[in-house]
């Protein structure tokens, strides 16, 4: 079971790997929504204080385990500038993450919520696909920073009142524009492929889109499926604000009236 829990997936013989939909990601990924629900009850139950130390061990976790990659890859001698930066989406999210949950800024929570809540939570329902079986560290590793980054949004939303604000999203769109900006030069110097700007892959929606109407163009249907997630992940927080507002000025003019 453990034969090659270390190994480079490189090194692994073909047909170990875990396939994108089958069994095996089935079983992982609803285990894994699973744990998130049961931490989310937990953390509701918690005190403000143990609330702030709860998240905080979280994010420390994402971070120890991207070292322990990072590591790991350099340890075994496959360390590739090309694949293993944190420069992809939920790599770069690692960094926003943790100045929101040290900082406690909005606009870090803003774009966590925005942008790595969604981005997390597609790469554990169509990770890119590798040649890891499922008792690897790369593949385990990669499991839990993800369910981590998407629980951290999640845990602000459901435990500490935190609301979505629809006028932080012009911010955010110029944030991931930039970021997505500088992955593109950055991939034609290294060869890389990070943010899957130059190349999309296999196996994941961002093929289809590359079917569809090829490179460069899928970027921007990308670019429409942010704004499609961004409709279903705001719209429903504004109509509920207005209608809050709606009925305290109703409350007010009643008041006024007696």
């Amino acid at each position: 079971m453990f034969q090659y829990f270390f190994t480079y997936d490189a090194d692994i013989p073909k047909g170990l790997q875990v396939d994108n939909f089958s069994p095996t990601h089935f079983i992982w990924l609803a285990v894994t929504a699973v744990v998130m629900l049961l931490l989310i009850s937990i953390y509701r139950r918690m005190n403000g204080e143990a609330r702030r130390r709860f998240v905080r061990v979280a994010m420390i976790t994402i971070i120890v385990l991207e070292i322990v990659r990072e590591s790991w890859a350099a340890i075994i001698g496959h360390y590739d500038f090309k694949r293993h930066l944190p420069l992809h989406l939920c790599g770069i999210m690692i960094f926003v993450e943790a100045a929101a949950v040290f900082s406690n800024r909005a606009f870090f929570k803003e774009f966590s919520y925005a942008v790595g809540l969604p981005a997390a939570l597609m790469a554990l329902i169509t990770p890119e696909p590798s040649g890891y079986p499922f008792w690897n560290i790369q593949y385990l590793q990669s499991i839990a920073v993800h369910a981590l980054l998407a629980l951290i949004p999640l845990l602000w939303i459901c435990g500490d009142g935190f609301r979505p604000n629809i006028r932080a999203l012009p911010k955010n769109l110029a944030l991931l524009a930039g970021l997505a900006a500088f992955c593109f030069g950055l991939n034609f110097l290294l060869g890389s492929n990070y943010m899957f700007v130059r190349e999309a892959p296999a196996d994941t929606p961002i093929q289809l889109f590359d079917r569809l109407v090829g490179w460069p163009w899928y970027i921007a249907l990308l670019l429409v499926t942010v704004f499609v997630f961004w409709l279903f992940m705001y719209l429903p927080w504004e109509l509920a604000a207005r209608r809050r507002s709606v009925r305290e000025t109703k409350a007010q003019l009643t008041d006024s009236v007696h």
